[in-house]
C-alpha cells in the first residue's frame, strides 16, 4: 500500500492506452482525468506504447501501428486473402499462435511494472472493445484474473461500430472476441461513453456499465489570441479576413469530411453573400477572401488513401485547404527547434468548426467547439442522436443520413448541402450568433464539466456502485 508521508493511504492508479499525449479524443481525455484524479488526492502513472508524449512507463507492443499488430489485425478482420506483399498467417493456429505470444509479451511488461509500482486500480482505455489490437485483450484479462487491482475498463468504441472494418472471417477468431473483447470478468467494472454501447455492452456480456461520457474543462481561461499563436495563420498562408472552416478531428474515414468539403463548395458559389458584412465574430470578407478548410490533425497510417480522396476531390471542387498539424501538438512546445501550436490555438482563428463525423463514441470535438464558441456544421450522428441531440444546443445539421458515392466517399445529396449552406451563411451573419454559443457553452458546461468529471470518477472508483 501506497503511504503519505503523514501515515494515511495514498490509491496508486495505472491509466494505460495504446497512445498517451495525442490529440486524439481518447488521448485527451486521458490527460483530463489524470489531472483530476491527481486533484483528487491519487497517484497516476501513464502507461501506452511507443507513440506517446508523457507516458511514465511504455510497453512497445501496445503500439497498435506495430507491423506485427497490423499484420493481427488484418488476418483477424480479413481473413487470409490479402492482396498486398506482406506476409500473411497460412492458418487460424499460425495465427492465434502469434495472438497469444504478443498478449504474454504485454502482460509480463506490465506485472514487471505492477511489481514496483504496486497499482491500486487499473483504468484501461479501449483494451477490451476495441478491434485494431485483440492481442491486448487477452493480455489485460490475465492481469484481472493474476493480480487484486481493481480493473475499470472505459469503453470509447467498440469494434462493431466501425461500418464492417473489423468483422471477423473466420470461426476460432469470432470465439476469441466472444471471450475477450470484451471478457465476462464479474471483477471487471465496465465503463462506456454513451448509452447505445452501454446497451451494446449488456447485449454482449450481460454486464451493466457506468455510463461516462467525455467532459471538459470549461472553468479554464478562454482560448484568445496572444503573442505565441499570433502568427499561426502566417505560418499557413492564411489570410486574416479568409473563412475558415476548422476540421479538428484526425483524418479517418468515419470522420466523412468529404461532406465539409460539399459545404464548402456550396458555400464558395455564394461567396458574394458575405463579402463586405461583418460576420457574427467582426471579421469583414473582401474579394480576395478565400473559404478554407484547415486540418487540425494528424492522418492516421491507414487512412492515407482516404486523405489522398479527399485532397482530389478538394481540387476537383476548388476548395482550398491547409494541412496544419505538422505544427500542431497537444499543447504548445517547442520540438526539434520548430515551433508546436496547440490544438487549441487552431480553434481561436476558425470562424466555423466542421464535425461530419458519421460514428463517434462521444464527442471531444464537439465539446472543444462548444467551449470556443464557435458555430458548428454537424452530422447528426447515433450519438450524437441518442444522447446530446435534445439537450438544446444550436447547430448547423448535415442531417443523419448518408450514402456512398461509386467513389466510396460519403455524400448527403445536393438538397442537405444546400440547406446546411444557408444555415451557415445565416449563422455567421446573425449578431444573435453570439449569444447563441454562449448559450451552448452553459449546456455543456452544466452537463460535462469539472464537476461532472469528478462525480463521475469518483463513481467509477466506488466498486460499490451501480
Amino acid at each position: 500500500m501506497n503511504m503519505t508521508r503523514m501515515g494515511s493511504p495514498v490509491k496508486k492508479i495505472a491509466i494505460c492506452h495504446y497512445r498517451i499525449g495525442q490529440t486524439d479524443g481518447v488521448s485527451l481525455e486521458i490527460i483530463k482525468r489524470k489531472k483530476m484524479l491527481q486533484e483528487m488526492g491519487y497517484r497516476v502513472k501513464l502507461i501506452s506504447g511507443t507513440r506517446q508524449t508523457g507516458a511514465d512507463c511504455i510497453i512497445p507492443e501496445l503500439e497498435f501501428d506495430r507491423p506485427k499488430i497490423v499484420l493481427i489485425k488484418k488476418n483477424a478482420f480479413s481473413g487470409f486473402e490479402l492482396e498486398d506483399d506482406e506476409r500473411v498467417y497460412p492458418d487460424e493456429d499460425a495465427l492465434l499462435e502469434d495472438i497469444h505470444r504478443v498478449a504474454g509479451g504485454i502482460e509480463k511488461k506490465f506485472l514487471k511494472i505492477h511489481q514496483k509500482e504496486k497499482f491500486d486500480y487499473l483504468f484501461l482505455h479501449n483494451i477490451f472493445t476495441h478491434g485494431r489490437h485483440i492481442a491486448a485483450a487477452k493480455a489485460f484479462y490475465a492481469v484481472a484474473k493474476k493480480t487484486d487491482i481493481h480493473v475499470v475498463s472505459f469503453n470509447h468504441d467498440f469494434y462493431e461500430s466501425y461500418e464492417g472494418l473489423y468483422t471477423p472471417r473466420t470461426p476460432r477468431i469470432k470465439t476469441y472476441l466472444r471471450t475477450y473483447v470484451p471478457p465476462r470478468l464479474g471483477k471487471i467494472r465496465h465503463v462506456t461513453i454513451n448509452s447505445l454501447s452501454r446497451d451494446l455492452l449488456f447485449k454482449k456480456i450481460g454486464q451493466k456499465a457506468i455510463v461516462f461520457p467525455d467532459t471538459f474543462e470549461f472553468d479554464q481561461k478562454p482560448w484568445v489570441r496572444d503573442h505565441y499563436n499570433q502568427d499561426l495563420l502566417n505560418h499557413f498562408n492564411i489570410k486574416a479576413n479568409d473563412l475558415i472552416f476548422l476540421q479538428a478531428t484526425r483524418v479517418v474515414e468515419r470522420k466523412a469530411i468529404e461532406l465539409a468539403i460539399d459545404v464548402i463548395t456550396e458555400l464558395n458559389k455564394r461567396k458574394q453573400q458575405l463579402v463586405g458584412r461583418e460576420l457574427y465574430n467582426g471579421k469583414r470578407l473582401d474579394e480576395q477572401s478565400e473559404i478554407v478548410l484547415a486540418f487540425g490533425q494528424f492522418v492516421e497510417p491507414a487512412s492515407r488513401g482516404y486523405r489522398q480522396k479527399l485532397i482530389e476531390k478538394m481540387n476537383a471542387q476548388g476548395v482550398k485547404y491547409r494541412d496544419l498539424s505538422p505544427r500542431i501538438a497537444y499543447q504548445r512546445m517547442q520540438k526539434d527547434g520548430v515551433k508546436r501550436y496547440s490544438l487549441w490555438d487552431a480553434y481561436v482563428f476558425a470562424d466555423v468548426i466542421s464535425y461530419p463525423s458519421t460514428w463517434e463514441g462521444f464527442g471531444n470535438q464537439f465539446l472543444e467547439a462548444v467551449f470556443a464558441k464557435k458555430p458548428m456544421v454537424i452530422f447528426e450522428y447515433p450519438v450524437f442522436t441518442a444522447d446530446i441531440k435534445d439537450h438544446g444546443y444550436a447547430y448547423i445539421s448535415l442531417g443523419a443520413r448518408f450514402r456512398r458515392a461509386p467513389d466510396g466517399l460519403k455524400t448527403i445529396g445536393r438538397k442537405r448541402v444546400k440547406q446546411a449552406a444557408d444555415a451557415t451563411i445565416r449563422f455567421l451573419l446573425d449578431p444573435r450568433t453570439r449569444q447563441i454559443v454562449n448559450k451552448n457553452h452553459q449546456i455543456a458546461k452544466d452537463r460535462h464539466g469539472e464537476k461532472a468529471l469528478k462525480k463521475l470518477l469518483e463513481r467509477c472508483l466506488n466498486p460499490h456502485t451501480a
